[in-house]
């Protein structure tokens, strides 16, 4: 900002090379802001979905060990109501069930006893990226290097290699 004295009186103000500096760079500001702040919503959304399908697969690999280790039996067979079934493991006086509903991206786990039905939701897959994340690889109808192993491949997301999820069943006669 410049001051000039002209017939004694003082003037206060931009000069006309300042205004247009100004204008500029708030022009280039404006227009690249929108951009930054586009993009990082862009990577905030996919790291969200990122950290959701992780967590479930933790919450999958949680439960999934010790139902499997007490399981007498392995299936496909739709059970407690659950039509979409992605592995059913029975003992007795209770079925668990693991599904996966496409529209919501929701992996749940499905207790049922004499005593009622418990439905727990494991987490959500982003349903775009695959159509069925969570898939039984061996340990029902399909042949596994040992019978007494289940395992299911976890593949939240196209551009990572699948995770495979094994346990082993405790055998009948203990």
């Amino acid at each position: 900002m410049r001051t000039q004295r002209h017939a004694g009186r003082s003037e206060l103000g931009f000069t006309l090379t300042e205004l247009l500096v100004t204008i500029v760079i708030v022009g280039i500001v404006g227009a690249l802001l929108p951009k930054a702040i586009i993009l990082g919503l862009r990577f905030t959304t996919g790291t969200g979905k990122r950290v959701a399908a992780t967590s479930a697969v933790g919450t999958l690999n949680r439960y999934f060990y010790g139902d499997v280790q007490s399981a007498d039996s392995v299936t496909t067979a739709p059970a407690c109501g659950v039509a979409d079934v992605i592995v059913q493991l029975s003992r007795p006086g209770a079925d668990i069930v693991y599904s996966y509903d496409r529209p919501t991206g929701a992996l749940s786990r499905v207790k049922c006893t004499d005593a009622g039905v418990v439905t727990t939701l494991l987490g959500r897959f982003d349903n775009a990226a695959s159509a069925r994340p969570v898939t039984l690889s061996c340990g029902a109808e399909t042949s596994c290097t040992s019978p007494m192993e289940v395992t299911l491949t976890v593949q939240s997301d196209p551009a990572v290699p699948p995770t495979d999820l094994t346990a082993v069943r405790r055998s009948s006669a203990s």
